[in-house]
């Protein structure tokens, strides 16, 4: 297994896994807190989480 950010080997039984330690980890939450990563469909088809009148910053459909 390999870091997803950094790509140095892990042991996929470490405390650390899937990264290689706290800085990858950091990383990691730094990038979905900026919006780098986003699920583009739903988890479940058809069913709409959000919160009526919440504003996410999309577009209305």
């Amino acid at each position: 297994m390999k870091c997803p950010i950094c790509k140095k080997p892990v042991d996929p039984y470490s405390q650390e896994a899937p990264f290689c330690g706290d800085r990858c980890r950091l990383l990691d939450l730094g990038n979905w807190a900026d919006g780098k990563y986003v699920i583009s469909t739903p988890a479940i088809p058809g069913v709409d989480f959000r919160v009526p009148g919440t504003d996410y910053g999309l577009d209305e459909e």
